[in-house]
């Protein structure tokens, strides 16, 4: 993205006080239960703060609780600037207080209309808004630098479903920024973005801060940018400590883990010899190509890292081999030996065969589920491959269930409403998942996004037990992530061009 002097216009509060929000003895309830109690905390004129805290420890609540998304039944929230203001709370906060999720559906537009697949395909999904219909972009001389900088100016005509994981969080950051609220509060900002773009947007919002804006950010404890000058943490319910960043030990919230916790993962026999095979493959929509004469051959028991940065084609490249794609018809894409649309046995084989041996996960995939489902129930869907809930469960995927529930500490979430769950904790539900069936091939698309420290700690050490014939395919764009089972790296540029690592350096 070029650089260009940002002409900033940050809607700043006229007042004489100097606190901006204050939680006083505050109990925060969701769906009628607490969640966070006995809160004392306030936001001063010129803090930015980083709330942080193990999954489900109530960031996301805390964060809605500030801009009045969810009521505090105990004690208070205070809003010293309004008490000057004709407006109602409700339109004030609306004003000048924002809340940015990646996980929440927005009113504007709903995944639950829509089902996964429809991403890939060229006209379907159409009826859902463009970027620029999501912005409410205004064309406007102040607004276009801001799209420029964030790089949506080549998506504005693109319907929002049709967006990588990455694409959406920058819309979504978008359509904060041309709001221009004088506080605004972001839940994971960076989660999903590649290493060049999480750069500049921390450039970019620390510029902000410096020109008045309020930031109060849910973030990992030791990744925070630069320009955090507070630190609150939150564990079990309560507020356990706050002050500024230069005091706060990060390393002190991440406790050890015991190695010999770690259950066993049995896994399926590899009756194939390659995983897959992709040769000259090209994926395109018109003159955009997003995968250009591809060639890869992953054989069984290998363990791949896929990386690249935001639009380079990972997430397609990925859905031609689990057979979401249409255009897997149209090149070679083989899976466990078969070409798709290929007989076998004097049949065809269908997308289902081809899912039936795979364990999946991505980062838009618990967009898709009903919210009414428990996190059991949408575990338990993997053994369908569909969002359909099985009619009878083999004795060996509910003692799987169970133990990976246990083993990352969210047994008490298994009869909790999918929807109820915060981002970290659908993300560790949908990983149990994709292991549910003991598959051959994992193909795991950004599946630590979200996780704090001790649960990507877990998640890593149950990867490197994985059995010997069990293939793996790790999508990421943070090399730390990855296990250190992973032997080999393939790497996708934005041009669809690739080149591969034939062993991971260790450092």
């Amino acid at each position: 993205m070029a650089n260009f002097d940002l002409k900033l216009a940050i809607r700043l509060f006229c007042m004489e006080v100097d606190s901006l929000i204050t939680l006083q003895q505050a109990t925060i309830n969701r769906s009628g239960t607490p969640v966070l109690t006995n809160l004392d905390w306030t936001l001063k004129a010129g803090e930015c703060w980083a709330i942080v805290g193990d999954t489900g420890a109530g960031k996301t609540s805390f964060l809605q609780a500030l801009a009045g998304l969810l009521p505090v039944r105990v004690g208070r929230a205070v809003y010293p600037a309004h008490q000057s203001s004709d407006l109602s709370l409700y339109q004030w906060l609306r004003q000048n207080v924002l809340f940015v999720s990646f996980k929440e559906d927005s009113r504007q537009f709903s995944y639950a209309g829509h089902f996964y697949q429809q991403r890939y395909h060229a006209t379907m999904g159409d009826e859902a808004p463009t970027v620029r219909d999501f912005l409410q972009y205004p064309d406007t001389p102040e607004a276009r630098p801001l799209v420029h900088r964030l790089g949506l100016e080549p998506l504005l005509e693109l319907s929002l479903l049709k967006l990588s994981n990455g694409q959406t969080r920058k819309a979504r950051i978008g359509k904060a920024f041309l709001k221009q609220p004088a506080v605004l509060l972001i839940d994971n900002p960076f989660v999903g973005l590649d290493a060049a773009f999480q750069q500049e947007l921390s450039d970019w919002l620390g510029e902000l801060v410096n020109h008045g804006l309020s930031l109060v950010l849910a973030a990992e404890p030791n990744k925070l940018p630069s320009f955090v000058t507070h630190v609150a943490w939150l564990n079990q319910g309560q507020l356990r400590w706050a002050g500024p960043r230069r005091e706060f030990n990060p390393i002190a919230l991440v406790p050890a883990i015991d190695k010999l916790q770690i259950p066993s993962i049995n896994g399926s026999h590899a009756d194939f010899t390659e995983a897959f095979r992709l040769q000259h493959v090209t994926v395109r929509y018109g003159e955009k190509y997003i995968l250009q004469n591809l060639n890869w051959v992953v054989r069984a028991g290998e363990k791949w890292a896929l990386v690249g940065a935001n639009g380079a084609g990972k997430s397609v490249l990925l859905s031609l081999l689990y057979g979401d794609h249409p255009q897997a018809y149209a090149n070679d894409v083989r899976v466990f030996g078969h070409r798709r649309g290929s007989h076998s046995g004097g049949r065809s084989e269908s997308v289902w065969d081809v899912k039936r041996r795979i364990g999946f996960v991505s980062p838009e995939l618990h967009l898709y589920f009903p919210n009414h489902l428990t996190a059991r129930q949408v575990v338990l869907t993997g053994l369908t491959d569909t969002l359909v809930v099985p009619r009878s469960v083999p004795a060996q995927a509910e003692t799987t269930l169970d133990t990976l529930f246990a083993y990352f500490s969210i047994d008490h979430l298994q009869q909790r409403a999918f929807g109820s769950l915060s981002a970290g904790e659908q993300r560790l539900t949908l990983l149990i998942r994709a292991f549910i069936k003991h598959p051959p091939l994992l193909l795991l698309d950004e599946p630590f996004q979200a996780l704090d420290e001790r649960s990507i700690q877990l998640a890593r050490q149950l990867l490197n037990l994985l059995p010997a014939s069990t293939t793996l395919l790790f999508v990421t764009h943070d090399r730390r992530e990855l296990p250190d089972c992973i032997s080999q790296v393939f790497q996708l540029d934005r041009a669809g061009a690739a080149s591969v690592e034939s062993t991971y350096p260790a450092d």
